[in-house]
Order: structure tokens, then sequence, then C-alpha cells
């Protein structure tokens, strides 16, 4: 299947089409959703490209458009709102692979934030750990995408990050 969710909508990682989900939502509803969806992708010719942000615009305009046409999840939105100075009612560190290439992602956008990471140690202890360990994250996770994940386990990324947040 390449079918997903991605910025909370079911998303077709081959052409692109997406379908907004609401949540809370019966899962019994949603799993209609998804297969209703899947069915109507399964043939679906990989015509979409992962889009990526224009450096040479100004820092705010590439941060609008990540938050428009990036990958979000909420760890990559609680790195987003500490950058702008956004206040936040809810503070999440990434968990897994998945988290953290969100998070990378947005970093690849806006780069310059990288300077900054050190505003987020003060959030919480697992934000802490994985800011003076970036490097090492940043190194598995590219690891892993050479590797297309086929050595996930023995890279072991998400153990590691399991360590530094718990």
């Amino acid at each position: 299947m390449a079918t997903t969710i991605r910025n909370s909508n079911l998303f077709c990682l081959n052409c692109g089409g997406e379908f907004p989900l609401k949540f809370p939502s019966p899962v019994g509803e949603m799993n209609k959703k998804m297969k209703a969806f899947d069915d109507l992708h399964k043939d679906c010719l990989k015509t979409w490209v992962e889009p990526t942000a224009d450096m040479s615009k100004p820092i705010i305009e590439r941060a609008s458009w990540w938050y428009t046409k990036g990958e979000r999840g909420m760890s990559s939105e609680t790195m987003y709102n500490c950058f702008m100075n956004i206040s936040q009612d809810r503070i999440s560190h990434p968990h897994d692979p998945a988290d953290f290439k969100r998070c990378w992602k947005l970093l690849e956008a806006i780069p310059e934030w990288k300077l900054q990471l050190h505003k987020l140690k003060s959030l919480s202890p697992a934000w802490s750990n994985l800011v003076d360990n970036w490097d090492k994250l940043t190194e598995m996770y590219l690891e892993n995408v050479s590797t297309e994940w086929k050595n996930f386990e023995k890279i072991g990324m998400h153990t590691f990050m399991d360590k530094l947040t718990h």
C-alpha cells in the first residue's frame, strides 16, 4: 500500500491525493474510510514528489511553507512553536525514528534553526537528552535512510531514542 496518514489526512504517497480525517472518530468508521481510500488509490502511478522548501526564501516564509506543506507531527510542531516563540499547551518530543524524521525535515527546511536546538533543552529532560545527541541521531537516521531501513535493528536508533527519553 502506498497510503498513509500525513498531517491528519489520509495520503497517497503515489499521487499525492489526500482526504481529511476528523478526530476523534469511531474505529469502525475510520477503518471504512481508510479501506475506501486504499481502494481508490491502489493503482495510482508514482507521480507525487515530496515538496521541498525554496531555500532562497526568508526564514519566516520557509517556516510558513513547512507548516502548510511539510510533514508535521507533534514533536516537530513543538520545535516549530519553540523557535517561533509561540506559546505551547502541549510539549512533545520525538519518540521514534518516524518522529525524528519529521523534526529532521523541519531543520532541512530551516537549517538556521539548528543553531537554536539548545532552546529545546529547557522544554523537558527528554528534549535535553535528544538535543545533546542530535548529531548521533542524525547520523543514525541518515544511515537508516541510505540502507532503506533494512538494517534498522542493527543501527538501533529506536532503542537509542528510548534510552534518551525514558
